[in-house]
């Protein structure tokens, strides 16, 4: 049986436990169930499953993209793991300010993050770095990973949200060495900055998916909303295994977040009819959901004028 068929077993055939509503209690659940499912992805389906709020479910869909992310750094989701990239600016290339220059036999990361999900809890630090400047005039972007206790780290607080009060977000102040061997291969913004959008995006539509499975098994609700979410979960899985880079992915993402979005308002009427706490917490936290609209949109319309693009340039030459 592979990991996706034990995750949705979880999901749709066992028990359904007291939904999490404490990240650390999350963090405990999450470190148990490496027992049985050693894929990040499939951990997040029953964790969103198992979530009582939004924000876990996001957690888990978040953390399996850090892995994903990593490649073989942690490929089984093991560290809990933040990316600091957002600055003062932004965290597009040209306002990525936090150095990384040589010194004695390895390299000192000297600069300010502003923003990183689930920061607080973090043990290990995925870092975007300027490393001077391409001979275009762009910046040079890599990734290092840096000990989030090392000497020279120092957490800071970030702006709180008017949503999912459970997830932690802080900034990263820097002043540390790193050893050569922390930098990670490849391109810090072609390889990491500019693919992670899609990779998020893709595993938090999956932990939506479960989230609203979950949600319909604690309540009891229609089983044709299962099985819509489990066609549509199914489907997610597929999209997060992709090459996040492609314009046929970022297709194919679109279509998604579409279908996910068409389902919500049925779905809230269902589940506003029950009630309760859960249901007051979604109603805070659905705004989740609308962060980087903008960038959903952009890589949308990009995809659409590339494959459109690349179906004209086929048709000239046929």
């Amino acid at each position: 049986m592979t990991q996706l068929e034990i995750a949705l077993q979880r999901l749709l055939m066992r028990p359904v436990p007291a939904p999490l509503t404490q990240l650390e209690d999350w963090w405990q659940r999450e470190r148990r169930l490496r027992e049985e499912l050693g894929d990040p992805t499939a951990r997040a389906i029953v964790l969103a499953g198992e979530s009582g709020r939004l924000g876990l479910a996001f957690a888990g869909g978040f953390h399996a993209a850090l892995a994903r992310l990593g490649g073989g750094l942690d490929p089984c989701g093991v560290r809990r793991v933040a990316f600091c990239a957002t600055e003062a600016e932004g965290a597009h290339p040209r306002a990525i300010k936090t150095s990384l220059a040589p010194e004695g036999s390895g390299f000192r990361i000297h600069g300010e993050k502003t923003w990183a999900t689930l920061g607080g809890s973090a043990e290990e630090l995925l870092v975007v770095c300027r490393q001077g400047e391409r001979s275009d005039g762009r910046p040079k972007l890599v990734v290092a990973r840096v000990d989030a206790t090392a000497p020279g780290v120092t957490r800071t607080a970030a702006r709180p949200t008017p949503f999912c009060p459970e997830i932690t977000h802080c900034g990263f102040g820097f002043d540390t060495v790193i050893d050569g061997a922390d930098l990670l291969p490849g391109d810090g913004y072609a390889d990491y900055l500019k693919p992670f959008r899609t990779v998020e995006d893709s595993h938090v539509q999956l932990a939506v998916c479960a989230y609203f499975i979950g949600v319909s098994g604690r309540l009891g609700l229609a089983p044709a909303w299962s099985e819509v979410l489990s066609a549509l979960l199914l489907s997610c899985w597929s999209v997060a295994g992709l090459d996040p880079k492609q314009s046929t992915t970022h297709a194919a993402l679109a279509g998604l977040e579409r279908q996910v979005a068409e389902l919500i308002p049925g779905f809230e009427e269902a589940w506003s009819d029950v009630g309760g706490a859960e249901w007051h917490a979604w109603e805070r936290d659905r705004a989740l959901l609308r962060v980087a609209q903008g960038a959903r949109d952009a890589r949308r319309e990009a995809a659409r004028r590339q494959l459109a693009s690349r179906m004209a340039a086929v048709r000239v030459e046929a």
